[in-house]
């Protein structure tokens, strides 16, 4: 079975819906330990698992229209994800905006127009850059001061991420997420859910980006 790839000029819009439901989650897990104790219940389950029930209400509402069950799969994925987090991890002296669904679905209607205008003959943007993969986070957990992460169980890890199918890279994502959390590197978590909505038809490319960045922040190493 095939995948047809997404418009390569929606890539950038798309992250920013992205970036905004990642920070609207983190918002959720920081203000209501309730729906954070939800969103963590479905680490590692898939849309029809029974602890994954919970996870609709809060999520569903978020969801992009038209969203098909590998990118629902990637946002469910990626909010229990940050809900696993220890507690410390949501910084409470940061100011909470009045962020509610609403907002996160106001953004994702404006890319939807953004989208439409775009595609009645307007000239393709440049694409953005992308922004830190989860390779670069590797190497950054690596390469920090007093780092607990060894290079060769970095390495190990992202060559087992990056051999996965679909459903393995979800399965396998927690470990080695928990794997970071030992060390102060820090996660994008829009651009890590951009990487596994895009992860059915483009996981050779995913991957390569990740071995690179991991490599390129590593080879540091060797120069000090």
């Amino acid at each position: 079975m095939t995948f047809q790839a997404p418009e390569a000029n929606k890539h950038p819009r798309n992250r920013a819906a992205f970036a905004a439901f990642t920070a609207h989650i983190e918002r959720l897990c920081r203000t209501d330990p309730g729906a954070r104790a939800a969103l963590r219940a479905g680490l590692r389950r898939d849309l029809n698992h029974p602890r994954a029930r919970a996870m609709h209400r809060l999520l569903t509402p978020l969801l992009p229209q038209g969203c098909d069950d590998r990118s629902a799969q990637a946002h469910y994925t990626v909010a229990a994800l940050i809900a696993a987090q220890p507690r410390h991890a949501f910084a409470t002296d940061q100011e909470d905006d009045e962020d509610t669904a609403d907002q996160v679905g106001a953004v994702a209607q404006q890319v939807l127009q953004e989208d439409g205008e775009a595609d009645e003959g307007a000239a393709a943007p440049e694409p953005a850059p992308y922004g830190p993969s989860f390779g670069a986070t590797l190497g950054h957990a690596v390469m920090a001061k007093g780092a607990s992460m060894r290079m060769s169980a970095a390495e190990s890890r992202l060559n087992l991420l990056t051999r996965q199918s679909l459903r393995g890279i979800h399965l396998h994502l927690p470990a080695a997420v928990n794997q970071v959390r030992t060390t102060d590197a820090t996660i994008d978590w829009g651009q890590l859910l951009t990487d596994l909505v895009d992860w059915p038809y483009q996981s050779g490319r995913i991957s390569r980006r990740w071995l690179q960045d991991f490599y390129r922040i590593t080879a540091r190493a060797d120069q000090d």
